[in-house]
């Protein structure tokens, strides 16, 4: 009877290959992005429940997909909690009675980028018009999606015009952990999310154009393989391309007499059919060449899934959700605009800092008395207690004296 083997504590126990810290940060040693998906306002957000589920689904693992928001929580809230999480980035929808809003910031301190979100469809709205829809896989949101960038860069070399598209790529770009082609695994590239910048005139004039949000799903399937065949076939199979008819695949497996188990050991590639010709003399691969594991060529495709999003850039701001704007669509100032504004917030924070200044100096003031007050009161009942105590020691030796002349009355007698 062999020696039974120890059992694992798989609840407690971490996983072999993952991170002490449980997956903050990636294999480059950096921290991932982590975010907070939520909805601000009470009245006009209610619509946009469905978008925010579908963009937690997004942005999964690396989300709290399950987040509670109470209507008496501010946005201060969010930021205390996000710092002991390892959150991120904030994604906050809003709404109002002309126009919807998605706001990105990064936590704690900014920059924000504020978007008017156009025209948008949940994934059930897509799943309900698209005629073949084709959901995601069931592990494809395990893994983080990967993130493709399009039109930003030509729309970015435009000067100082268009420094604030390249902070608005950069913001978008690191919502996404980085993805790292050497240590990257086929079968985590599950999800795609495209962000496309169409140059020219936005709804409202805006000028910088529409940026469209996509979201699809990769699916990967066995070139030159009809639907049929690729329902049965799940499996690897052979290369026959190079051969003319099956007949030629049996016949060579017959002469060769070599198994797949022989063979597992070898990988044969394309690029060295070049090296081995004038030692094969032209003669056709046999059987056990035809058996071995070759690299085959795979159709990926990309089904979308939702949900899809038209936003326009409108305003960049330089803390979370306060602070210098440093971009507006449709609001220009002039210099001497801008400097007046810096003026005002300088004067502004100079004379918040003197209220506190003076009421921290009059909080140490009364603290200062209450503890002379103090002091007073603990020397009243220092004073009190001793004469009390020598009144009570007169009124002792009083009365001892009277017990001694009654006892001196009796002798005499």
């Amino acid at each position: 009877m062999g020696k039974p083997q120890r059992r694992r504590k798989r609840r407690t126990h971490l996983p072999e290959g993952m991170p002490r810290d449980g997956g903050a940060s990636g294999s480059g040693g950096l921290a991932l992005p982590k975010s907070f998906v939520f909805r601000r306002g009470k009245k006009h957000a209610r619509a946009l429940k469905a978008l925010e589920g579908d963009l937690r689904s997004v942005m999964r693992p690396l989300t709290a997909d399950k987040l509670k928001v109470k209507k008496n929580n501010t946005l201060k809230d969010f930021v205390n909690v996000a710092g002991p999480l390892g959150v991120s980035h904030l994604l906050m929808l809003s709404a109002t009675d002309r126009c919807q809003y998605l706001c990105v910031s990064k936590s704690p301190r900014g920059p924000s980028v504020t978007f008017k979100v156009n025209k948008w469809s949940s994934m059930g709205d897509l799943a309900k018009c698209l005629e073949h829809y084709r959901g995601s896989a069931l592990g494809a949101y395990r893994t983080p999606p990967l993130l493709v960038l399009s039109g930003f860069s030509k729309a970015g070399a435009g000067g100082d015009g268009a420094k604030h598209l390249k902070l608005c790529a950069s913001m978008l770009q690191g919502m996404f952990p980085t993805m790292e082609v050497g240590r990257m695994k086929i079968s985590e590239c599950q999800r795609v999310v495209l962000i496309h910048h169409c140059s020219g005139g936005g709804s409202d004039g805006g000028g910088d154009g529409v940026i469209q949000f996509r979201h699809y799903a990769v699916s990967q399937t066995v070139a030159g393989v009809s639907k049929n065949v690729r329902s049965i076939l799940k499996r690897d199979i052979p290369d026959l391309g190079h051969l003319q008819d099956i007949s030629q695949f049996l016949t060579n497996a017959i002469a060769d007499g070599s198994s797949d188990d022989e063979s597992d050991g070898e990988v044969i590639d394309e690029g060295d059919s070049d090296s081995d010709e004038g030692s094969d003399g032209g003669v056709e691969p046999t059987a056990g060449a035809a058996s071995k594991k070759v690299a085959k060529k795979s159709v990926v495709k990309l089904h979308e899934i939702g949900p899809r999003l038209d936003l326009q850039l409108v305003k960049i701001e330089e803390g979370l959700c306060d602070g210098k704007v440093l971009y507006h669509a449709f609001v220009k100032k002039s210099k001497e605009e801008v400097e007046a504004m810096e003026r005002n917030k300088a004067n502004k924070d100079e004379l918040k800092r003197m209220r506190k200044r003076e009421q921290d100096e009059n909080v140490e003031r009364k603290r200062k008395q209450n503890e002379e007050n103090a002091a007073k009161r603990k020397k009243v009942s220092i004073r009190e207690d001793h004469a009390g105590n020598e009144d009570k020691n007169d009124r002792d030796s009083s009365s001892s004296g009277d017990e001694s002349s009654s006892f001196s009355g009796e002798d005499e007698d």
